[in-house]
């Protein structure tokens, strides 16, 4: 069974990342995030840590709603899997609106007795 405290600091953890990419919150996520962190985004590219910084620094989509829910964790010792679902709408930098829709997977490392993100996996929701 996994020890309350984790389970709480991974909810906290997960729910920090979910305020601070809508608010372009480079910080907040540069903490959340592992330094080896990577991920797979919704268009199947592997992207790491810099890059998602980078990415969300220099042309944030502008969110009108950004909603999380479906959401599970499981921890392992020193492993926990976060699965869950996104949802949203806002404007792209061109000023384009867009509609989000995804299923994602985090998976988070307690390493010298903290928790980070380590990987991650995004999925998009097919309209169909």
């Amino acid at each position: 069974m996994a020890d309350y405290r984790d389970v709480e600091q991974l909810r906290r953890l997960d729910r920090e990342w979910n305020e601070a990419y809508p608010r372009r919150d480079v910080a907040a996520l540069g903490r959340i995030l592992a330094d080896d962190w990577t991920a797979i985004d919704g268009a199947g590219l592997v992207i790491n840590k810099r890059q998602l910084l980078e990415r969300v620094a220099s042309n944030p989509p502008q969110f009108d709603r950004h909603e999380f829910d479906e959401f599970r964790l499981r921890v392992f010792g020193d492993a926990a899997v976060v699965t869950g679902r996104v949802s949203g709408a806002g404007r792209d930098e061109e000023g384009g609106e867009f509609s989000l829709r995804q299923r994602f997977t985090r998976v988070y490392a307690k390493r010298g007795g903290a928790w980070q993100a380590v990987a991650t996996q995004v999925t998009v929701i097919s309209e169909s």
